[in-house]
């Protein structure tokens, strides 16, 4: 399996399975993941369901502000439509008051985001908290400070919801009932792994949208896989440590033995500190750094992206062994063992017997 990142990435953008292709934007592509992993998480759920995405186009809100639908032709061209909606209303939208104003959003987000939950709650078959976290992620991306929001009718079961940004540029979301639950698209070229590479490419786009280690710079993951190689663990991981780096190294680092416990910690840790939601623009009167609440949904990103590597690398006697160079605080924010190991980028080889994964942690600037 080759480099896997997120579809946000800045450097290296992960490859949108069709038919959206590389077209999406960051803060599309946070949408569209979001709505990916749901199917995967909701996949043995009942009723079934599936989840469409489209990009378009549409006036720029300084061309037309939504604080009325647009006219049922304009809708259907914008959404994608092949016949005119039965219906649309504006669910949350922003408009000037008057003139040379700012912008005020239509009702509060935070209602609008409550009324979403209930929409998709009703149509995906969550049950357990991972998902209810992920719904509530995916109605406050849809209703975020920049955006504004249509729900069209179409006369049937469908929910289709239609979001704009300050350029006119559109997602279309469709989730409608089916016999099974649709899986995400796939990449075809990934081969075997298609399905797991577009799974933590979800992953890691909700994670890196969410962790931030400035205000320029979010927190990065990217991931390889393949068969293992040499038959030492060690040999074997340095070798994988090699190939996967983007500059030939002059030498390969001392890599050192992690266990699974260890590991979580490590990555939680990394949660803890770049969690763009535990910041409130000051840390006045605060002693030590906030705990992730248990009901986040960084929590679950987290634990099923080293749960998908675990996997993907572990033998019939068990999990695979886990060794890591450079920056992976075990011992918590005030890790002391850390000081020697330079800037904050770490990597964690998992050697199973027969495969290797190779995870890459960026906490640089």
């Amino acid at each position: 399996m080759d480099r896997t990142a997120g579809y946000a990435d800045s450097w290296h953008r992960q490859p949108v399975p069709p038919p959206l292709d590389g077209r999406a934007t960051s803060a599309q592509a946070a949408v569209v993941a979001a709505v990916w992993l749901l199917a995967d998480w909701t996949r043995d759920g009942t009723p079934g369901w599936r989840g469409e995405c489209a990009i378009g186009t549409a006036p720029e809100r300084t061309v037309q502000p939504w604080s009325q639908p647009p006219s049922p032709t304009d809708v259907a061209a914008i959404g994608g439509f092949s016949v005119q909606p039965a219906s649309a209303s504006v669910l949350i939208g922003l408009v000037q008051p008057g003139v040379n104003r700012p912008y005020e959003a239509t009702r509060p987000p935070a209602e609008v985001a409550a009324e979403l939950i209930a929409l998709l709650s009703d149509r995906i078959p969550v049950t357990d908290p991972r998902g209810h976290a992920l719904v509530a992620h995916l109605a406050g991306l849809l209703t975020g400070p920049y955006t504004d929001l249509l729900r069209v009718s179409t006369g049937g079961d469908e929910l289709h919801l239609i979001l704009r940004d300050s350029d006119g540029r559109t997602l279309r979301l469709t989730v409608a009932p089916a016999p099974t639950t649709e899986p995400p698209p796939v990449v075809a070229a990934d081969g075997a792994d298609a399905a797991l590479r577009t799974r933590l490419a979800c992953l890691i786009t909700l994670l890196s949208t969410q962790l931030w280690v400035n205000n320029n710079n979010p927190v990065t993951f990217r991931v390889w896989a393949g068969p293992r190689g040499a038959a030492d663990p060690l040999a074997a991981a340095t070798d994988w440590w090699t190939r996967t780096r983007e500059d030939e190294p002059d030498e390969a680092p001392q890599l050192r033995p992690v266990t699974a416990e260890e590991l979580d910690s490590g990555l939680y840790t990394i949660v803890r500190s770049s969690l763009l939601d535990l910041f409130d623009g000051s840390w006045s009167g605060i002693e030590e750094w906030p705990h992730v609440p248990p009901e986040h949904l960084t929590r679950h990103l987290y634990r099923d992206l080293l749960d998908l590597l675990l996997a993907r690398t572990a033998g019939p006697d068990g999990p695979p062994q886990l060794l890591c160079a450079g920056y992976l605080p075990v011992n918590g924010v005030d890790d002391d063992d850390l000081e020697d190991e330079g800037d904050y980028f770490g990597t964690v080889v998992f050697v199973g017997p027969t495969d290797v994964a190779v995870l890459d942690l960026d906490l640089t600037c």
